[in-house]
């Protein structure tokens, strides 16, 4: 809807914005055009996204002749139509189609009405543009940071797009040497959304008499939750101990809160041992979550030890699969995690 707003306005060469000018527009300005009455779903939706894109498209004058005084915007205060009436420009003897050459005179001064001055005190603000004949006035996207460029897709989304405070953990989710399913989960966690029996409760899903038999399936021992889970819980604490012996997370406890102080710290971190740890905690929990559905809803059941080697296993072909830029960090994280290096045929250290 965007670029179809941008080739209105710029005119480009095609039918279709012939036939807008033509049979839409009819001679008025794109941003004037009201949005009521009997009209297709095409162009009401075209109509509706102005306020979106109309702070963001600008003209740099250079004639002058393109850009309209009153609805463009091309100088600081624009568009001046958000405080100047068409009633205020009617009685100054002036029309809706001017543009912004038809407002200066043959010195390079304003040619505003005197008493628009005392009525609109910040037209004084305006500085007169150095136009120049015979080149058309330039028609540009300005973005959130005030930098002019031209209509680019990625350019327009990455400014209209809805913004929100920075995530300090997405680096401990999304990595480029992490296993997708495992951050997806592990997304789940930070953002506490699986369905855990804390959670089901609060929704009250299932009968009275279920929800006061819940209990963690791991260690029996009151319900699961995502602090419980992760790693509190007697089971979980028991492979989490295991696991986390293999790399650098001494400083990490069994608590949700210590591992959520280890993401803020280190999550982005470019050091292999970082990225190794941020591995090593997304299949902990994965493979640890995984269990836990087991033991509800099968008659599996698996042992600390044989989950703990589950999670080195998956870690082990993660590892094996990373491209060292040290060979020296690569045989001490293979002696580490005792993996085989006796072949040559790995990746060159980048």
């Amino acid at each position: 809807m965007a670029k179809h707003i941008w080739s209105i306005i710029s005119k480009r060469d095609s039918i279709w914005v012939q036939w807008i000018h033509e049979y839409k527009l009819k001679g008025r300005n794109f941003w004037e055009i009201p949005c009521r009455g009997s009209m297709s779903w095409g162009w009401r939706k075209i109509l509706s996204i102005r306020g979106i894109m109309r702070p963001f498209i600008w003209y740099v004058l250079k004639s002058g002749r393109q850009a309209n005084v009153w609805s463009d915007n091309w100088c600081n205060v624009s568009p001046l139509r958000s405080f100047i009436t068409p009633r205020a420009i009617a009685n100054a003897g002036c029309n809706l189609k001017l543009s912004a050459a038809d407002v200066i005179d043959a010195n390079g001064n304003w040619r505003w009405p005197q008493a628009w001055f005392d009525f609109f005190a910040v037209l004084i603000t305006i500085q007169t543009p150095q136009l120049v004949e015979n080149v058309c006035d330039r028609l540009v996207w300005k973005d959130l940071d005030g930098n002019v460029g031209d209509f680019e897709a990625a350019q327009i989304w990455n400014t209209i797009r809805n913004r929100d405070n920075i995530a300090n953990w997405a680096h401990m989710v999304w990595f480029s040497q992490c296993v997708p399913r495992h951050s997806f989960h592990m997304w789940l966690v930070i953002k506490n959304k699986l369905k855990t029996q804390d959670r089901l409760a609060v929704w009250k899903a299932g009968s009275a008499t279920n929800l006061n038999l819940m209990c963690c399936p791991l260690c029996k021992n009151g319900r699961d939750s995502r602090d419980h889970l992760f790693f509190q819980c007697a089971f979980a604490s028991k492979v989490w101990t295991n696991v986390k012996s293999m790399v650098n997370l001494e400083s990490v406890d069994n608590t949700w809160h210590s591992l959520m102080g280890w993401i803020d710290q280190s999550s982005k971190s470019k050091k292999v041992d970082d990225i190794v740890c941020k591995v090593v905690i997304a299949a902990a929990s994965y493979y640890i979550w995984q269990e836990r559905n087991s033991r509800l809803f099968s008659s599996f059941h698996l042992t600390e030890t044989q989950v703990a080697e589950r999670i080195k296993s998956s870690v082990r072909l993660r590892l094996m699969g990373f491209k060292f830029r040290l060979e020296s960090a690569r045989g001490r994280i293979f002696s580490v995690w005792k993996i085989n290096d006796s072949n040559d045929d790995h990746p060159d250290p980048g």
